[in-house]
């Protein structure tokens, strides 16, 4: 059984901005994978598991041309280094914590279209 059989929620493939808060340090990259419960992005750092972090994710609005801003509280879950060992980038999973009923209404339209 594949990873992706099991999840809960699907995940789409996107190239979305990503404006991450972890210990008052910014790191802004791009996700990779989304979906309504988390997201995957590759970072420059490595985040220790379990760790919160603040994310301040830019969404095309459904079916607008522009753009919503989600805050996110979210945790670690997987965080590991890509390519060769000292490469210096990161395949991270951050788990979404905290997310208001609108926030959460906003992701799941915008999935659901992609998906």
């Amino acid at each position: 059984m594949s990873n992706d059989e099991r999840r809960s929620h699907p995940r789409i493939s996107v190239d979305l901005p990503l404006h991450l808060t972890f210990r008052d340090r910014t790191v802004e990259t791009r996700i990779r994978d989304l979906s309504n419960s988390g997201i995957r992005f590759r970072g420059p750092a490595a985040l220790p598991l379990l760790s919160r972090v603040q994310i301040a994710l830019q969404l095309p609005e459904v079916p607008r041309s522009t753009t919503s801003s989600l805050a996110i509280t979210g945790v670690v879950v997987r965080c590991e280094e890509t390519g060769d060992a000292g490469s210096g980038r990161y395949d991270t999973a951050i788990y979404f914590e905290d997310l208001s009923t609108s926030a959460r209404a906003q992701l799941s339209q915008f999935v659901s279209t992609k998906n």
